[in-house]
């Protein structure tokens, strides 16, 4: 046994600690064209690794070869994947859902609401996995039932997902069996999904079928999308209409410079009526400067014109039209982006300013919700700059683990990439561990045309959008 799971495991001596061996990796990987984008790939791969270890342990500890079992059924699992992260378990009259993740936090984890609300898969327990693939163990490090999900946890209802804060985890897993069998109902009232015309759930399959990077599971209102996972013929014609290969979109950012925005990306004030985001987004200030005040806004805007020698400060004007004048007629590119950062928090709408526009990725990283900010700007010269950021995205309803504000994962690394995929030397950015980062960012200069790639990653997870100037 490796030290690192020796020293951990006399320390939480009441979880499970399994090793992963080189074989086991290799068992677990998925067949790449068995999904059609990078986090199915990746579901399928933690999952299948979690079962195998599991029940492996299940069946030399606690002695029921004969009563294990998975569910939905062996057949679907690996479909199911390209949507949900989860996998399920019998053992005996009881069931036990298991819930993988990369990430290191340990403070709550998240249930999809699919393993919770589809009467066919909700067990009667959730065990959250911690995946340490770089050191390779499994760490199970408690339990909760049904009946205490439903009753305790945060619902997301933008995600779908419920927030599992680890007061409510039972730690000593030796209390399952007992748990198992002095409650005999640990699932409590599990409501109907309505039924599904054959003419509708076609429907369905045939608009979340349409290509794209991500799972379709928040596209449509939960009890249809349930329904639909619930019925194994329709998952099956799901899945495989899903795996067409997908190109992804190049965005246009040309189109954006002459207010044409692409769908898919949103201004900040959208982002906010549908979102709960980061303080980085909201607060006041900028690089340390704070710009809460007319006073402080002022002062501001004549130091970052006392900072260059090119532009004078023009009276009798407000701060928003003297960003303006800055932006327009300096030609040191820090200081126009500073001004621009400035009046994106001062005057978010105000004409003039650089287009900017955000998108919600979709995708967790670890356990991370990353949003991707892009913005232009119109040069002197010709040349359109751009500027690339990354910021954190968080719940609400986590008020616990996000009181003192949400900070990006150490190591999130934020590339430019030529159109071939080949990095760019010299941009690229990267989370710092301490302290953490409010926000990574990358900016450059392209000609009208120029092609290029933006990949955010984080270890094995990785999504690249594509762009045009």
């Amino acid at each position: 046994m490796k030290l690192i799971i020796q020293t951990l495991s006399q320390i939480y001596s009441e979880h499970i600690w399994l090793e992963l061996s080189d074989r086991d990796l290799e068992l677990a990987k998925p067949v790449s064209q068995d999904y059609s984008n990078e986090t199915g790939l990746n579901n399928a791969y933690l999952n299948r690794l979690c079962l195998n270890a599991f029940l492996k342990w299940m069946q030399e500890n606690l002695g029921l070869e004969t009563s294990l079992s998975v569910f939905p059924n062996e057949k679907d699992l690996p479909k199911i994947w390209e949507f949900v992260n989860g996998c399920g378990i019998n053992f005996g009259s009881k069931r036990l859902v298991l819930v993988p993740s990369d990430a290191i936090d340990i403070a709550d984890f998240a249930v999809p609401q699919e393993w919770v609300d589809i009467p066919d898969w909700t067990g009667d327990y959730y065990l959250p996995v911690r995946v340490d693939l770089q050191e390779q163990y499994l760490h199970f490090w408690g339990f909760i039932s049904r009946c205490r999900l439903k009753a305790e946890a945060d619902y997301d209802p933008i995600y779908h997902l419920y927030y599992v804060e680890r007061d409510w985890v039972i730690p000593n897993l030796d209390n399952l069996g007992m748990a198992s069998n002095l409650c005999p109902n640990e699932k409590g009232k599990i409501k109907a999904l309505p039924q599904l015309s054959e003419t509708e759930a076609e429907k369905l399959i045939e608009e979340l079928s349409k290509p794209s990077l991500y799972s379709p599971r928040l596209k449509v209102e939960f009890e249809k999308w349930g329904a639909l996972l619930n019925e194994s013929l329709w998952l099956q014609k799901l899945h495989t209409q899903r795996k067409q290969p997908v190109s992804p979109p190049i965005w246009n950012l040309s189109q954006w410079l002459d207010g044409v925005t692409q769908v898919g990306w949103q201004t900040f004030e959208e982002l906010f009526k549908s979102k709960s985001l980061a303080p980085a987004f909201r607060v006041q200030q900028v690089r340390g400067i704070e710009l809460e005040t007319p006073e402080k806004i002022r002062r501001a805007v004549k130091q970052l014109y006392n900072s260059q020698s090119e532009v004078t400060f023009p009276s009798n004007i407000e701060e928003p039209d003297a960003l303006v004048h800055l932006l327009q007629h300096t030609t040191d590119e820090s200081i126009r982006w500073k001004a621009a950062e400035y009046l994106w928090t001062i005057a978010p709408n105000y004409q003039g300013s650089a287009i900017r526009r955000v998108m919600d990725l979709g995708v967790q990283m670890m356990g991370h919700h990353i949003a991707l900010m892009v913005a232009v700007l119109r040069k002197l010269n010709g040349k359109v700059a751009v500027l690339l950021r990354a910021y954190p995205m968080h719940d609400s309803l986590r008020r616990d683990r996000f009181a003192s504000g949400t900070k990006l994962p150490p190591g999130l690394k934020l590339t430019g990439l030529y159109e071939n995929g080949t990095p760019i030397p010299g941009l690229e950015a990267v989370a710092r561990s301490e302290p953490q980062d409010d926000y990574i960012s990358l900016y450059f200069s392209a000609d009208l045309g120029d092609r290029f790639n933006v990949r955010l990653s984080l270890e094995n997870i990785s999504t690249t959008e594509q762009f045009v100037v």
